[in-house]
């Protein structure tokens, strides 16, 4: 049986997110052919777009969801969730892992996953993302070096004109943490229960230093 996996918004290709037609597409091809359809959610998925897969967003049904990152809150642990018929495919002794189900990462799971299921707690993260993702757009709308801004809930980018490590280095040295991707990609992906003013505090940091970039 063959299977196609699908980053719903990659995030080391520069959070580029792809569309509703490619991924319906991809499923109706799947189910025509009897492969299975597997999403990657290490990075997009458990609250990052502020849903809890970012899948769901197109009402996608997966055979197999993979997680990890954010799971045991950044220790090592990841899972594969499967529907019951593709589950059943595994059996005690097939699948292992050197960091898989320690007790200590387990119990943090169920805390993370707790939290996740708060009341307001995704709307908290859409809501900001929001407001974040506005902001970018103002500073693109003044800015030319921003060639685009993409992105959704705390899972946010501005692809510039120009690399952009130096960038990364000058707001690190102003005490403001974000990387960059595919060398001109400014990614930002805050601790998901980020306010408003923090947001404040990085464009007033990211400003001056996109002005200069765009007067160089």
């Amino acid at each position: 049986m063959g299977a196609v996996l699908l980053e719903v918004i990659q995030g080391e290709g520069g959070v580029v997110e792809l569309s509703e037609e490619f991924l319906k597409t991809a499923e109706e091809l799947c189910r025509a052919h009897g492969a299975l359809l597997i999403c990657d959610e290490i990075q997009c998925g458990l609250g990052r777009t502020g849903r809890f897969f970012a899948f769901s967003k197109f009402g996608l049904r997966p055979d197999v969801v993979v997680v990890a990152k954010p799971l045991a809150a950044g220790l090592p642990l990841a899972a594969i969730l499967a529907r019951e018929e593709v589950a059943q495919a595994f059996s005690p002794g097939m699948h292992g892992a050197t960091f898989g189900g320690g007790p200590l990462q387990c119990r943090l799971a169920l805390k993370v996953l707790e939290i996740l299921e708060r009341p307001g707690f995704l709307e908290h993260v859409r809501e900001v993302g929001a407001y974040f993702r506005a902001q970018l757009e103002a500073l693109h709308s003044e800015f030319e070096v921003i060639e685009q801004v993409r992105g959704e809930g705390l899972m946010l980018a501005a692809q510039l004109r120009v690399p952009c490590k130096n960038v990364v280095r000058q707001a690190l040295e102003a005490g403001v943490i974000f990387n960059c991707t595919q060398e001109k990609v400014l990614r930002f992906l805050p601790p998901l229960i980020i306010e408003r003013r923090h947001v404040d505090e990085l464009i007033a940091v990211l400003k001056p230093i996109l002005a200069a970039c765009s007067a160089a």
